[in-house]
């Protein structure tokens, strides 16, 4: 006898199979290209007293494309008078498999933020087979309405806040999120109409309700701490150094426009280096002053032209520094709390070297101390929102310039985001390889 197993599945090429494997059902091909069970029984009397009573065609899509013809064979009980057909389940797997697999395409296609025209194109090319664009985003739909918003009943109590801003048919809307520092668990994810005081005060404490609450990491909006500390007065707050940063850059353009000298430069560096150790864009800059004190002469034209080519040098040295510590997988190092006081006291000793705005920079950084140096007080608090700019990254990048068509389309997107970060598959994992495999086997039985 000639034969071939897959799993449950056996080709019968001139024989009936006999036996079958204990507690499970072992589906056979038969000669005239049915598919049944090798033991077959009536589901009512349980008796083997029937007989053939023909077939039904399997008629889904994915079979007709293959252009394979699969038959399920009908029985009639003599006993009983009932008729039943053979379970398909072996057919439905290969399609469930292959649909599986699509929804993977699709799923890999969306947070790539490839159109829904073009995500048609890569299932066509990908799998052979040509799908409607709307049975498609049907599939990718029903899939991610499924998800739910996961509840917590455990973190660590220390918090990113932050939001997002995307179009919903044209108009803005917002994407609060909480995520813990800690465990990078992201707790709430969810669609509002703004990000007033009314709003994130509603989302913390629906996202928060039972946990505890010790500390946040924020952007500067001035608007948090005063949310923050009238739901848990008692909580403490990490105001991001790379949004003062920002701001110190914004300041300094807005008083010297683009072109901004050595010295401010210098004097600028000397701000970012209070809690994080630019010792190296400092040197570098000391040597171009020096370099520009010995060359420049009489001509002011001349000495802008000599000061621009430094200020090239010291961009280049600059974007050198930061490929050198992506390649090291190194980041810029921390200052300890003593070593922020020290910078930070020579700062204020020489503040009236610096320009105005930034006069007043130096003032609000030490009137807010205690929110730019908590991370150097607990090592859970991180001293940027890094970590949860991340996440909106790895989900909907660039989504404010993406339109979603309605707030069901920007709700189900964000829970779907959230539970996939959280670790939970949103489709079955499937190979192409797997779908291969049992198509195959189905090719093997009947082939076109």
């Amino acid at each position: 006898m000639k034969h071939s197993e897959h799993k449950k599945f056996s080709v019968e090429y001139n024989t009936i199979l006999p036996g079958f494997i204990k507690g499970s059902t072992h589906y056979v091909a038969s000669l005239d290209g049915k598919i049944k069970t090798i033991s077959v029984a009536c589901p009512k009397c349980k008796q083997a007293t029937y007989v053939d009573n023909g077939f039904h065609q399997v008629e889904d899509r994915l079979i007709r494309t293959l252009g394979l013809n699969i038959k399920i064979a009908q029985f009639h009980c003599k006993r009983c008078s009932i008729y039943w057909s053979t379970e398909r389940e072996l057919v439905d797997n290969v399609i469930q498999k292959h649909k599986d697999f699509v929804k993977s395409l699709l799923l890999g296609a969306a947070r790539q933020g490839l159109s829904l025209e073009n995500a048609t194109e890569l299932v066509k090319d990908t799998v052979g087979t040509s799908y409607s664009p709307q049975y498609l985003y049907e599939l990718y739909v029903k899939a991610l309405d499924q998800v739910k918003q996961e509840k917590f009943s455990s973190a660590s109590g220390v918090y990113y806040y932050d939001e997002q801003f995307l179009k919903e048919n044209g108009q803005e809307t917002c994407r609060l999120t909480v995520k813990d520092a800690v465990t990078e668990k992201v707790l709430l994810d969810r669609r509002a109409v703004n990000a007033q005081y009314g709003t994130i005060e509603q989302a913390l404490r629906k996202a928060l309700d039972g946990l505890p609450v010790e500390a946040f990491i924020v952007d500067m909006n001035q608007q948090y701490p005063g949310i923050i500390l009238k739901l848990y007065p008692k909580a403490k707050i990490q105001w991001c150094i790379f949004h003062l940063d920002k701001l110190i850059w914004k300041e300094l353009r807005d008083e010297f426009g683009k072109t901004i000298s050595l010295v401010q430069l210098y004097n600028t560096y000397t701000l970012f280096n209070i809690f994080f150790d630019h010792s190296a864009e400092l040197r570098k800059l000391e040597e171009l002053l020096k370099k520009f004190d010995k060359y420049k002469g009489k001509d002011p034209q001349e000495n802008k032209k000599i000061e621009h080519c430094l200020r090239q040098e010291f961009g280049k040295f600059v974007k050198a520094l930061k490929k050198e510590r992506r390649r090291n997988h190194e980041l810029v190092p921390r200052r300890t709390l003593k070593q922020s006081e020290r910078k930070f006291a020579h700062i204020k000793e020489q503040i009236l070297l610096y320009p105005e705005k930034l006069q007043q920079r130096i003032r609000k950084i030490e009137e807010n101390w205690e929110k730019f140096t908590l991370f150097q007080h607990d090592s859970r608090v991180q001293p940027t929102t890094n970590g949860i700019e991340h996440y909106f990254a790895a989900t909907l990048a660039k989504t404010d310039k993406k339109d979603f068509r309605s707030k069901s389309a920007v709700a189900r997107e964000l829970a779907a985001c959230q539970a996939e970060w959280n670790g939970k598959k949103l489709f079955p994992t499937t190979k192409l390889v797997e779908v291969l495999s049992l198509v195959g086997m189905l090719f093997l039985a009947f082939p076109p």
